[in-house]
């Protein structure tokens, strides 16, 4: 089975850090995605650009719109995806539970949300 993984974080707290602390923060975690990857189990793994570089589309009366960003009530904005090949649900976690987002950056609101794909 296949399961999608959601990493979110605060862009607003992550923007308000240094560059120079943020590329600090990006270095440890992409040291840290070296386990998450040794596991064989990650199929696919990208970060998003920023939520300002998103485009939504609705059906409206029949017609296709697209507006800016993604307009959410929420300080969690989706900042990058994996997709984890796995057994169960419990062994996507423990795959998951390797990958950066949820092992640190609590104060930028970094987290994780995992849903089997049907």
């Amino acid at each position: 089975m296949k399961y999608l993984c959601l990493g979110y974080l605060d862009e607003a707290a992550f923007s308000r850090v240094p560059e120079t602390e943020q590329a600090e923060i990006m270095k440890v975690c992409y040291s840290q995605c070296i386990p998450f990857r040794a596991t064989g189990k990650v199929v696919e793994e990208e970060g998003l650009q920023g939520s300002g570089a998103a485009k939504s589309l609705r059906s409206r009366n029949g017609k296709t719109i697209v507006t800016d960003g993604p307009f959410i009530e929420t300080k969690e904005q989706l900042g990058s995806f994996f997709i984890v090949e796995a057994d169960t649900m419990e062994e996507a976690i423990a795959v998951a539970s390797l990958h950066p987002a949820a092992m640190m950056g609590e104060e930028y609101g970094f987290g994780i949300e995992i849903r089997q794909i049907q």
